[in-house]
């Protein structure tokens, strides 16, 4: 396995954008926590939760439930500006594959990385695994705690939580047990809280004291913060590695605990009253706070009291905040919904498979005659198809393949390296009595009679999958098309191949490195080389209809000459950069010779999926 493979496996980009899409929104929270560091604390605190859930929650699931909704847009692509700009954005780091070296002497050295995703899983698992081990201890250790202790049925402490729940507005009654460990009170619980207090703390504290800190435990029930700080232990233990996670922790404590301060203060508390006994619950405490239980202590103890005696009470939001903070949040949700939608308005509709083209009418090879090219042929091509069969020569065996199913290269996925090399002369006839019908067939017809051919003497197994691929979708440029309308008769001559699209029309077309002149030829032709050459599937979305004579010439680039088979699944497009100094580029070349443009874009496609293939079988 070599790093590119391991990449392209589609979840370790996956992973990397959700990473890079959840620390932006960390970023964003600590912006809008800053602007409101002079409102309520409760607020904040509520934008760290907003920041942390995201770590849960990937955009691409948001994403997927946008383009749930619409289908995609026939024509012209909707947006394509904005789509490409929040696509660069928001998946920075896109799959990526190395085009296919075309000779083994020509491969670059590439180095295996076979250990490396065991290696990051089993130090990814090792640490969840830890930190789920010492949430766990904790939390039993919590747990002995509370059943250890003893039901407080009166006492002044009682009376200060039943008075503290009144005025909190909590219906259900707060166990209050007894404990013997040196402990803080602190609530502990999610569905059934209690209250656990420490035994001889109440013999340093006034009633004042003991209502103070009874009112502060009751809000950490009313907000439900043991239940928030159990999401946030989740995120801390999936994402263990962040740096982020852990400091989101620590502002979530200091603002969990300043906004308890700040309610139990507008419950006219006396700040002297309530410091102090903040001060002596820690000097009675001998054992750090329990991340399990929701206490009393937490944050910065001296800028807490000092805030507290102060009485630095958050205020509230204003209107114009109030909807700023709306805005914010709705944005959040709404541009990953909104995204999906435009990524599936953007994306070219699902091909159907391309065996449906098939019908009882096509007839089959009846003999075929399948060699190995000779070593010495001079690397032509030939591809044609006679009045009763096909005759193919020098031809390697991923493009009968892509003829075969009519589909462009990179969408052929999971063939080995071989049918990318291994060419073949192949002589293929149909019955007699079959023969007339080859002349009532269009060019899709002709070229799906070589799958059955594939599956019979190649042993080709293979099934569709939707995936989403990046294309090019062929444009319009500005000012207009410079194509030469052919004046080429629709009646074709004796021995001219058809046309691609309805086989009627004449149509020719003749190529080398870096040119092509092409007379009669329609949008998918041109579409067909553009693909060939670039290994990537270019969408005819010009809406020019007619038939044109033209002649594009380009300067290739230095990677090997395009060849068919090889355009990987979602890889790097060949004949896009050119060489500056001797000439165009081909996307170059296209915009100032003919009058068109490429323009990338991402869609669910149909794609072939190789299970299994053999080496012909004997004639």
């Amino acid at each position: 396995m070599t790093l590119s493979t391991l990449w392209n496996s589609g979840w370790m980009a996956a992973l990397v954008n959700h990473l890079w899409q959840s620390t932006v929104v960390v970023l964003i929270a600590w912006l809008v926590t800053f602007a409101l560091r002079t409102n309520a604390a409760r607020i904040r605190y509520w934008v760290w939760m907003f920041a942390s859930v995201k770590f849960l929650v990937p955009f691409a699931l948001l994403a997927s439930l946008g383009a749930s909704w619409v289908r995609p847009v026939a024509g012209r692509p909707v947006g394509s500006v904005l789509y490409t700009a929040v696509n660069e954005i928001s998946q920075p780091f896109q799959q990526a594959k190395t085009p296919v070296a075309t000779s083994i002497l020509s491969a670059p050295k590439v180095y295996s990385f076979e250990l490396l995703l065991p290696v990051l899983a089993g130090i990814w698992i090792s640490g969840v695994l830890t930190m789920l081990g010492i949430w766990t201890v904790r939390w039993l250790k919590a747990s002995r705690t509370a059943k250890d202790a003893k039901v407080i049925r009166e006492g002044r402490e009682l009376v200060a939580l039943r008075r503290a729940e009144h005025i909190g507005g909590i219906r259900n009654p707060i166990p209050l047990l007894l404990s013997s460990r040196a402990m803080e009170p602190g609530i502990f619980g999610l569905i059934r809280p209690v209250l656990l207090w420490p035994e001889g703390i109440s013999e340093r504290l006034t009633d004042a004291q003991i209502e103070a800190i009874a009112a502060h435990e009751v809000e950490h029930v009313r907000r439900r913060d043991n239940l928030t700080s159990l999401i946030h232990m989740l995120v801390e233990a999936l994402f263990w590695f962040h740096p982020a996670v852990r400091w989101m922790g620590l502002r979530l404590m200091e603002e969990r605990e300043r906004a308890c301060d700040e309610k139990v203060l507008e419950q006219s508390a006396q700040p002297e009253i309530y410091a102090e006994s903040i001060l002596k619950v820690c000097a009675f405490c001998l054992e750090s706070p329990t991340p399990c239980i929701a206490g009393v202590s937490g944050s910065d103890l001296k800028e807490r009291v000092l805030r507290i005696m102060t009485q630095r009470v958050g205020v509230s939001l204003s209107v114009g905040r109030r909807v700023a903070l709306c805005l914010v949040a709705g944005v959040a949700v709404a541009m990953p919904l909104g995204f999906g939608v435009l990524h599936a308005m953007q994306g070219p509709a699902p091909a159907p498979p391309s065996s449906s083209i098939i019908t009882t009418d096509v007839p089959k090879y009846e003999v075929a005659t399948i060699k190995p090219s000779p070593s010495s042929s001079d690397g032509r091509m030939m591809m044609m198809f006679n009045p009763d069969g096909v005759s193919i020569s020098g031809v390697p065996l991923q493009m009968i393949v892509r003829e075969a199913f009519r589909v462009e290269d990179d969408r052929i996925v999971g063939a080995p390296g071989w049918v990318k090399k291994n060419r073949y002369d192949i002589q293929a006839k149909v019955a007699a009595e079959d023969a007339p019908k080859l002349e009532k067939l269009k060019i899709d017809q002709r070229q799906s009679m070589l799958l059955p051919l594939l599956e019979e003497r190649f042993n080709l197994k293979y099934h569709h999958e939707t995936r989403e691929l990046p294309s090019y979708a062929l444009v319009v440029a500005k000012g207009g098309p410079k194509m030469k309308t052919s004046e080429v008769p629709d009646v074709p001559k004796p021995g001219d191949p058809p046309s691609p699209d309805s086989g009627q029309k004449r149509f020719m077309r003749m190529m080398g490195p870096g040119h092509v002149e092409a007379e009669g030829s329609n949008m998918q032709g041109l579409t067909q080389i553009l693909s060939q050459q670039l290994g990537r599937t270019v969408v005819d979305k010009t809406g020019l209809s007619g038939n044109y004579d033209y002649t594009l010439n380009w300067t290739p680039d230095n990677a090997p000459p395009p060849m068919p088979g090889g355009g990987p699944e979602g890889g790097p497009p060949r004949n896009d950069g050119g060489n500056n100094e001797a000439g165009p580029s081909l996307l170059t070349a296209l915009q100032e010779q003919l009058g068109l443009k490429l323009e990338s874009e991402k869609g669910e496609v149909d794609v072939i999926v190789i299970d299994h293939i053999d080496l012909p079988s004997e004639n």
